[in-house]
């Protein structure tokens, strides 16, 4: 009677056991799902409360710079870009930037080819082109409408007076996401880069 009474026992602590087990699953599946944001301000929030392992600098929200690429040749699949832009002129720190991430497409080994380099050159940026050629073949060029560029910067978080040059993360839909300085280590625009090829879709 006794043996009986003590499996009885032992069954019921495992029903319990599976019983834990499977509200845990579940409940863990579901707090997933209310917690996915459903807008971006949403999507911001969450990124506040429980902080970003980024490097760069989030662009909120989000920036459509498709109207600045327009004259750029469109490709049979979109890419994710690296944007280079501001700047009275392009001097040392413009061309340190060039170089950065140029180095920095280049060490993205099986990702390069999914990323493509742009440099939206203002008015007073005059290039010598044997220069760019040489030193940087793969650079895509376009001219930068500053003032079209500053009405798009208009209550963002990226917003600056374009005076120095910085560098934009853009997906392959034309959406600025992460925006880097000259203050910046380019190491993590490295690590950004990777985070997000990683976890994106080849289009």
């Amino acid at each position: 009677m006794s043996d009986q009474q003590s499996l009885t026992a032992k069954q019921k602590g495992f029903r319990y056991q599976i019983w834990l087990m499977l509200i845990i699953v579940f409940g863990v599946i579901a707090f997933g799902f209310l917690m996915v944001p459903k807008t971006e301000e949403q999507r911001q929030k969450m990124i506040e409360m429980f902080g970003t392992t980024n490097q760069g600098q989030l662009v909120k929200p989000a920036l459509d710079v498709s109207a600045a690429l327009t004259a750029l040749p469109a490709l049979e699949k979109p890419k994710w870009q690296i944007v280079i832009v501001g700047g009275n002129y392009c001097d040392q720190t413009c061309e340190d930037i060039l170089l950065n991430t140029r180095q920095i497409h280049m060490l993205l080994g099986k990702y390069t080819g999914r990323v493509q380099r742009i440099f939206l050159q203002g008015p007073n940026q005059v290039m010598d082109e044997q220069w760019l050629t040489e030193q940087h073949p793969f650079l895509q060029l376009a001219d930068l409408d500053t003032d079209q560029f500053k009405q798009l910067l208009i209550n963002n978080s990226a917003d600056w007076d374009m005076a120095s040059t910085r560098y934009f993360v853009v997906t392959p839909d034309s959406k600025a996401i992460l925006y880097f300085t000259a203050d910046n280590d380019a190491n993590g625009l490295l690590d950004d880069l990777k985070h997000l090829l990683k976890y994106s879709p080849d289009r």
